[in-house]
């Protein structure tokens, strides 16, 4: 079974409209029958933010709303900066 924060990665790798964790926690549950504590989401986002190869990004106002960063291709990455 996989762990809550790669769930809550699926999710946002399904559908990455900015939603909040409450919406990302029914997600889940509907479609794993999965139902966590009230904040496991919070704790799978915490999570996942220490991953470097996962960029997550949110609104500042409350609640937030989250979604996953995506690269455009006019972003340089550091080894094309130095080179």
């Amino acid at each position: 079974m996989k762990s809550y924060p790669e769930l809550v990665l699926e999710e946002l790798q399904h559908d990455n409209t900015p939603r909040t964790s409450a919406q990302i926690e029914a997600q889940i549950a509907a479609r794993t029958g999965v139902t966590p504590h009230k904040t496991a989401v919070h704790g799978a986002i915490i999570a996942l933010r220490a991953r470097p190869e996962v960029h997550l990004i949110h609104t500042e106002t409350y609640p937030r709303k989250y979604s996953l960063a995506t690269l455009s291709g006019s972003v340089k990455t550091k080894a094309e900066i130095s080179a």
